[in-house]
């Protein structure tokens, strides 16, 4: 019985073997096959323009390194379709166009007669003096605050890129403080007045240095 035994150790032993041995075919799963996927459109923004809850209207400039364009009509729109490339030639939405875009989004807003009222005023270049379209604006003002009842104005005054910065920055503050006293000799209370001023820092249109810009010479007003 022991010779037998022994045989079949031996086969045991060699069928074990063999199964450990280097030589044999490894099978590996296949990779899947790569999932094909459906190139996506660049990103656009589409940029317009609407009017205040009381009918006035702003000005937006849209820019980016290839260029820039003003809005500054009740549904003017333009689209940035890449940052290399200027924005696109201006368009108009009517009403029931805006709707249709806008219309759950503008829904969702809080009330906005609420918020801040925001105005801007324009100067002659390298001046403390109003452009005769900002002096209707002033009006415009001083009956918001008034209307308001309004306990903070913020004045921040802005120029352009011609002059040195620390000339800048001092006629920027002329201009803020020019609106100031303006706003002081029409009855407004001087307690409410936060002002500040930027110089050449925040242009509202970039330029290089030394281009006038009538939109960067300005006093933006923003009323609580």
């Amino acid at each position: 019985m022991k010779f037998w035994d022994n045989i079949l150790f031996v086969w045991a032993l060699w069928f074990l073997l063999a199964g450990c041995s280097v030589n044999r075919d490894l099978i590996a799963p296949s990779p899947p096959p790569p999932v094909k996927t459906e190139a996506k459109a660049p990103k656009q923004d589409l940029i317009v323009l609407l009017p205040e809850p009381d009918g006035k209207v702003g000005v937006i400039a849209v820019g980016n390194a290839g260029g820039s364009q003003i809005l500054n009509k009740p549904g003017q729109t333009t689209r940035v379709e890449d940052f290399r490339k200027a924005p696109v030639a201006l368009q108009s939405l009517d009403e029931n166009e805006i709707t249709n875009v806008f219309g759950a989004a503008l829904n969702a807003q809080p009330d906005l007669t609420r918020r801040f009222a925001s105005f801007t005023l324009w100067f002659e270049s390298d001046k403390t003096k109003l452009t005769d379209p900002s002096k209707v604006t002033l009006s415009d003002i001083i009956r918001t605050i008034k209307l308001r009842k309004s306990n903070q104005i913020h004045i921040v005054g802005h120029t352009d890129r011609v002059g040195t910065e620390s000339h800048n920055l001092k006629l920027s503050a002329r201009r803020a403080n020019y609106v100031r006293d303006l706003f002081s000799s029409n009855g407004v209370k001087s307690s409410t007045f936060v002002v500040s001023f930027q110089g050449e820092a925040m242009p509202l249109i970039y330029t290089e240095d030394e281009v006038a810009e009538p939109l960067n010479r300005r006093v933006e007003v923003f009323i609580r």
